[in-house]
């Protein structure tokens, strides 16, 4: 399993922040919240999901970035 930091966003203000052991940044993002996600599409509140597993140079310098919105109601 890969580690994330999963990051609840209103804008670009941060506005929670969760770390999460999966095997997708989909995965890792709906661990996180607790609900259903999808992909982003420009929607204000909003998740960003960062891989910070290790990767062979020069990649491990740039972190994986994803973002996703939550749908649905938490649980």
């Amino acid at each position: 399993m890969k580690t994330y930091r999963v990051k609840e966003m209103d804008g670009e203000a941060v506005v929670a922040v969760h770390s999460a052991e999966a095997k997708t940044p989909f995965e890792a993002a709906e661990k996180a919240l607790g609900q259903k996600i999808t992909l982003r599409a420009g929607a204000d509140k909003w998740v960003r999901v960062v891989d910070l597993t290790e990767r062979p140079q020069p990649v491990r310098l740039r972190p994986a970035i994803f973002e996703f919105k939550a749908i649905g109601h938490r649980k």
